[in-house]
């Protein structure tokens, strides 16, 4: 059913309003996590599902007790994350709500680097049940959801079974309302959730498709369900859309940075007709351009700042800063990295002025990372004038650090330090196995997020680089000159 086109006006002057005057309302989390006595604490938000990042927007520290209070301000429904450590669990945030939860883990799992890789994410139950908050009604829909796809999934995508889609299209309708409602979050997220069995088992009708959720006036930024779909409908759809040639593409990217061109050309393809939803591809794309060899690195980045500075839709702008912040190290925020030494003193890496910083990560317990260190003790004689060498330790506990340096301080000659419980850190460089390797910049910016370890190639870099270090001449009294 289509809106009487003033009452679309209606609602966008409304909105207009209510983000023009600011309406921060609050959220409040109380609760106890018994497992983390003392432990930091955070809310990660979401304000940008395009890219997927998240930021803090909140942290405490979990007192003896094990209780904990975490405040914020909204003017919308957010995707959030509660994080101790490295492990997370998602859940949704309302303005003006109170929650009140009780969290667990497996303590065991709670201890590793990456503990959702083995299913060590943490439990938060509501002490407060309420059938009608948003967080019940969505996990009551995907769990149900999520059920009925494994009993279906392979009949609908392996056998094409037409009359398997029909049948599960039936109990969720029958069970849930399911409809387009975009002023309304939860059945938004439903209604678009949806749309991934659509996305399946209909991909050769994509007008239909199109007609169904996109052809509207609404993009639901904020919308994980809406976000998700887009993105798996829109991947590399520039490159492969008929009414865009390559050729268009290699001229507006490669040869010179023709956004307006580029932009006009777009909207030729019927499902990018609406020019906020055309541009949002576009910045898509843009970004998945970034890194292949096929198209011009530095002129994405020149077009996306371009759109950045041009754009009507200021609603893109976070999506393009996060991309750029990615891509060049002139957008990369400029915080600072700081660590501590074994004496407990802040240690920032702007110390290490003039030289990247190759950096070994490791646990006091990971006797792959210690026999490495007598390798990094060799490179760092050798090349410890042209590249800064650190093993950062990430050992939850500090004491366990602290016994490592009393035991084994007096074999390093570089700096082994602590990372303090930068755990966001940790997480924004996607360390999830030990020993891994960073190279950064003095700003503690990521050079290189993949080096050559000192087991496997690292020898061979370091001489490409900075060229083979002359060997002291022999003392052999028979020696010349």
């Amino acid at each position: 059913m289509f809106r009487p086109a003033c009452r679309l006006l209606f609602v966008a002057l409304l909105l207009c309003l209510c983000t023009a005057a600011g309406a921060q309302r609050p959220v409040t989390i109380t609760g106890e996590a018994p497992f983390a006595k003392n432990e930091e604490i955070r809310l990660l938000v979401f304000d940008d599902l395009l890219n997927y990042v998240p930021t803090v927007a909140a942290s405490d520290q979990i007192d003896k007790n094990g209780r904990f209070k975490l405040s914020c301000s909204t003017n919308q429904i957010k995707l959030a994350q509660i994080a101790i450590r490295t492990s997370k669990a998602e859940f949704f945030i309302v303005p003006d709500h109170s929650y009140h939860f009780q969290i667990s883990v497996d303590t065991t799992l709670f201890k590793l680097v990456n503990p959702e890789r083995y299913g060590g994410y943490l439990q938060v139950t509501s002490l407060s049940v309420d059938t009608g908050d948003l967080n019940y009604k969505i996990n009551r829909f995907s769990n149900y959801f999520s059920r009925a796809m494994n009993h279906y999934a392979f009949r609908i995508t392996v056998d094409k079974d037409r009359s398997a889609y029909d049948t599960l299209t039936a109990l969720l309708y029958d069970r849930f309302d399911i409809r387009y409602n975009p002023l309304n979050f939860y059945q938004s997220y439903v209604y678009y959730t949806c749309g991934q069995l659509d996305r399946i088992c209909f991909s050769k009708e994509q007008r239909a498709f199109y007609r169904k959720y996109y052809d509207n006036d609404y993009i639901l930024y904020n919308n994980p369900a809406y976000m998700s779909l887009f993105r798996e409908s829109y991947s590399g759809y520039l490159y492969n859309s008929r009414h865009i040639s390559k050729d268009l593409l290699a001229r507006t990217i490669n040869d010179s940075p023709d956004y307006l061109t580029l932009f006009n050309e777009a909207g030729r393809d019927p499902m990018l007709t609406n020019e906020r939803l055309r541009e949002l591809v576009i910045i898509l794309n843009l970004i998945e351009f970034h890194g292949n060899e096929e198209f011009d690195g530095g002129n994405i980045i020149r077009l996306l700042q371009y759109i950045k500075a041009s754009t009507h839709f200021p609603e893109h702008i976070v999506f393009i800063d996060n991309a750029l912040s990615r891509m060049s190290l002139s957008n990369a925020p400029q915080r600072p990295l700081v660590f501590r030494n074994a004496k407990g003193k802040k240690c920032p890496v702007k110390q290490f002025e003039g030289k990247d910083i190759y950096v070994q990560i490791f646990q006091s317990d990971c006797l792959d990372c210690i026999r490495e260190m007598m390798l990094i003790k060799e490179f760092n004689r050798r090349y410890g004038e042209k590249i800064q060498f650190v093993s950062l330790n990430i050992d939850p506990d500090k004491g366990s650090y602290d016994r490592f340096c009393k035991a084994y301080g007096e074999m390093f000659d570089w700096p082994v330090l602590y990372f303090d419980g930068n755990y966001d850190w940790l997480l924004e460089n996607g360390v999830e196995t030990l020993p891994d390797y960073l190279i950064l910049n003095t700003q503690g910016q990521l050079l290189q997020r993949y080096p050559p370890a000192p087991e496997f190639g690292l020898s061979d870099y370091l001489m490409s680089r900075f060229g083979r270090e002359e060997e002291p001449q022999s003392q052999n009294p028979l020696f010349r000159n």
